[in-house]
């Protein structure tokens, strides 16, 4: 397949994890939250110097919040987190604004480090932990969420916690969608491995359906039979790069956009992106 295509394609019985990358790292169990190995290192030391410890990590958060603060940006919701995909365990601290998620680690005891940065209108949640951890999950405590092209379980303290986090993330995720322009994009999707079906059609789809809302029309536009669950649809973003199947929440439209968006970040002037539909 070219850069940006993705197939339909009949499901296996294979489960799709974390990044869409096979890691070979074994299995660790859940560690403490990064402020708290923070805290516990900093307490076998002088109380003094676990003041001081604190302290600082606690100036490097506020000094980042700080420095991504706005007239349009204003902070949500911060605190601990772990992270799973896969067989892999990562204790992160989540920094929520309207518009972006933060994710940081702690780099050391006096140092916290950010990991990455997410467009809040690009991101999807979910509740099928089982699909994207290959882990034992305390699932009271852990919901799915996800942006291009990266899916994983967070797991919360409590499920108090988890029940402040996911709404807050869903609202802030609704609200940035209403920025979206435009709202409705045409998606090439390939039919492969359908009977006798090996062909391209392109339909709309809008910044709010997921990947089974994209399958459930693609089956209309191609006339096969048989149901959303019955498929899947995979994803190729660059043209040497190994497809991928999407689990059935992701967000097709944030998707695009964000590798139209890597593409002009790289003063690549390409006009193919496209997905296709696979069937076993």
């Amino acid at each position: 397949m070219g850069p940006y295509e993705a197939g339909l394609q009949k499901r296996s019985r294979t489960k799709s994890c974390g990044e869409y990358q096979h890691s070979s790292k074994t299995f660790s169990q859940r560690r403490q939250s990064a402020p708290s190995v923070i805290l516990s290192k900093a307490l076998t030391k002088s109380k003094s110097v676990a003041r001081d410890c604190t302290s600082q990590v606690s100036q490097d958060i506020f000094a980042l919040i700080q420095s991504l603060l706005s007239p349009t940006r204003k902070l949500i919701c911060q605190g601990n987190v772990v992270l799973q995909t896969g067989l892999q365990n990562q204790d992160r601290f989540l920094i929520l604004f309207n518009d972006l998620l933060i994710i940081t680690k702690a780099k050391s005891v006096m140092q916290v480090k950010q990991k990455k940065c997410v467009r809040v209108s690009e991101m999807w949640t979910a509740s099928c932990v089982d699909e994207v951890c290959e882990a034992s999950t305390a699932s009271e405590r852990s919901f799915v969420m996800g942006w291009p092209t990266y899916n994983c379980v967070a797991t919360f303290s409590t499920s108090e916690e988890k029940d402040r986090w996911l709404p807050l993330i869903e609202s802030c995720i609704q609200e940035e969608k209403k920025s979206d322009d435009p709202k409705m994009i045409p998606l090439k999707i390939f039919a492969k491995d359908v009977g006798n079906c090996a062909y391209a059609k392109t339909l709309f789809i809008s910044n709010t359906d997921c990947t089974s809302d994209v399958i459930s029309t693609a089956l209309q536009l191609f006339g096969l039979s048989g149901g959303v669950k019955d498929y899947k649809l995979w994803v190729c973003s660059k043209q040497d790069e190994t497809p991928y199947p999407l689990i059935g929440h992701e967000c097709p439209y944030s998707i695009k956009m964000s590798h139209i968006r890597l593409l002009q970040q790289e003063a690549v002037t390409s006009s193919y992106s496209q997905m296709a539909l696979f069937a076993n």
